[in-house]
């Protein structure tokens, strides 16, 4: 049932976007799944009565179902080795996998085109759009499987690709912890000028946030295998610079963190779609 519930607010967050207002949306009584039930309004249709709720509650009610909004939703993986990293149970690439999975059952199940890209330093796997689930699933364990090539990261170099490979309006998830060289801005805006970009960031506290204590640290970049010594002196709690680029590109952004479990995310998630739905807006065209 929480799964079903990304699900509905996912679709109805696509018919939002490529079918206008949210209230039109939601008052078709013509459509694929029922999604819920409401009272009678003036104009409905006739067919679309329940007459099984009627006769219980003595009033005249509709059956609302999703519509057919059919979208083509991307995935962007980051597979540089940062994703390695992970302070508490799960490392950032675990709970990716399972951010993937979840998210991919969502868009799947109603119809819509789903493609992928997995990233380092370069395009490391680029699979088109293909509606189906039982493609989308095959083609998602294909993506998790693989071994990158490189260790490193550079977010701008998926942006580029993915602009020039799609020009109709898209749903774009970019699953990443965003600690990458600040060298996509322009290419971002482009991006989210064309598609409805949603950076989901997948983050561990540890990289943030550091207790205060006496003495040193010794730290290891994951990428670059680095090392560095810091004094932990004051506690360290510095935002993650990438933050601040995504509130000036006005992009909304899911944050994950890797000691959260599955019904943190659920809610987060569906929570996300809804804040989105109520506020409008359609993609740019």
């Amino acid at each position: 049932m929480k799964k079903k519930r990304v699900r509905l607010y996912l679709q109805r967050f696509i018919g939002n976007l490529f079918d206008g207002s949210f209230s039109s949306y939601i008052n078709s009584t013509h459509g694929l799944e029922l999604d819920e039930l409401r009272q009678y309004q003036a104009g409905d249709d006739l067919k679309a009565v329940d007459w099984k709720t009627t006769s219980k509650t003595g009033q005249l009610h509709v059956r609302l179902k999703l519509t057919d909004k059919r979208a083509t939703i991307f995935f962007i993986i980051d597979k540089s080795r940062s994703e390695d990293f992970g302070s508490f149970y799960h490392t950032k690439g675990d709970i990716q996998s399972e951010l993937l999975s979840l998210l991919v059952y969502a868009a799947a199940e109603t119809g819509n085109e789903i493609g992928f890209l997995t990233f380092t330093d370069k395009i490391e796997c680029y699979i088109p759009p293909k509606a189906g689930e039982k493609e989308a699933f095959k083609n998602m364990k294909k993506v998790l499987s693989e071994r990158p090539a490189s260790h490193f990261t550079d977010i701008n170099i998926p942006i580029t690709f993915l602009l020039k490979k799609v020009k109709n309006p898209s749903v774009v998830f970019i699953l990443s912890d965003f600690l990458a060289p600040h060298n996509y801005e322009r290419s971002l805006k482009t991006l989210s000028y064309r598609h409805e970009v949603i950076p989901v960031v997948v983050s561990d506290k540890r990289e943030t946030f550091i207790p205060k204590t006496r003495g040193y640290l010794t730290v290891c970049d994951m990428e670059t295998q680095n090392k560095k010594s810091l004094g932990i002196s004051k506690a360290l709690d510095v935002p993650a610079p990438f933050f601040t680029l995504l509130r000036k590109l006005a992009i909304d952004y899911i944050i994950i963190n890797t000691d959260e479990d599955e019904g943190v995310w659920i809610q987060k998630i569906s929570g996300f779609f809804d804040k989105r739905i109520r506020r409008g807006g359609r993609i740019k065209r």
